[in-house]
């Protein structure tokens, strides 16, 4: 009926489509974009069932873009269970994951036992600032005493998790989302010099460190960003990293102008 449809009324791919797709809020935009995927020039009345199923996975992927969390890594049937997932799912839609284990550590960082940056594969307990010359009571840094049976298993989550993944994870999956949906992580900091969002030298400042991220879309400029985090008001000029000045009109993308410090006022 809808091959039919379409060839007695002579409509483009596009057209149908998006008329068939319309309970999923299809545009005509993406399905333009799914079809310049498969690069698809032949007449939908010609499709054969194959390339159906190939233009419904593809619209799928398109319009709601998927990455699977494969969470509980520090499990022992782990691998097998990946392993499975691993042969149906394309690798970049991938991410393994354990959120306990990133619960945990953060509960120990604000309970002062470790010292831990989400996303990262290293924790360091009181004995190795000792080990590395720092001082552990130092202001900002002072860690506590860990028992014998906290470090046990802060060794077995190092081994079953950060060494043999190099993190949990869950940092991961969100930027493999935001890659996938085209969107740039951008860092919003008070002190360009310390990436911190308190006041130079502070131990606050150093614990808060990157503690803001605004997503923003491809080819959008610093101002876009200042408009997003600061609203309308006025703004005096816009520092990225080392101090340098950038314009409103610079664009921001992964390692460029990503890291900004707004000064508000009348420049």
């Amino acid at each position: 009926g809808v091959k039919r449809r379409h060839a007695a009324i002579k409509a483009s791919n596009v057209d149908t489509l998006q008329g068939q797709f319309s309970g999923y809020g299809a545009t005509g935009t993406i399905i333009a974009r799914t079809l310049d995927r498969l690069a698809i020039k032949q007449p939908l009345q010609d499709w054969e069932n194959e390339t159906i199923e190939q233009v419904v996975n593809a619209f799928v992927d398109e319009k709601f873009p998927t990455v699977l969390a494969l969470n509980k890594i520090d499990h022992p049937d782990a691998d097998k269970n990946v392993s499975k997932i691993a042969r149906l799912v394309p690798p970049e839609r991938i991410v393994l994951c354990s959120a306990i284990s990133e619960v945990f550590l953060r509960r120990l960082v604000k309970q002062e036992y470790i010292r831990y940056i989400p996303g990262s594969e290293f924790v360091d307990s009181r004995e190795d600032l000792l080990e590395l010359g720092e001082d552990p009571d130092a202001a900002g840094s002072g860690l506590k005493e860990m028992d014998e049976k906290l470090k046990t298993r802060i060794e077995n989550l190092k081994d079953m998790v950060l060494y043999r993944f190099g993190s949990t994870g869950v940092n991961q999956v969100l930027t493999r989302a935001s890659e996938l949906l085209g969107l740039v992580a951008v860092f919003p900091v008070r002190n360009i010099g310390t990436f911190g969002s308190g006041e130079a030298g502070t131990g606050a400042e150093r614990a808060a460190v990157f503690r803001d991220c605004v997503l923003v879309k491809k080819g959008s400029t610093v101002g876009d960003v200042y408009r997003k985090v600061m609203g309308d008001a006025p703004l005096a000029f816009v520092e990225t990293v080392g101090g340098i000045r950038v314009s409103e009109e610079d664009e921001v993308g992964p390692g460029k102008n990503d890291i900004l410090s707004f000064k508000v006022g009348r420049g």
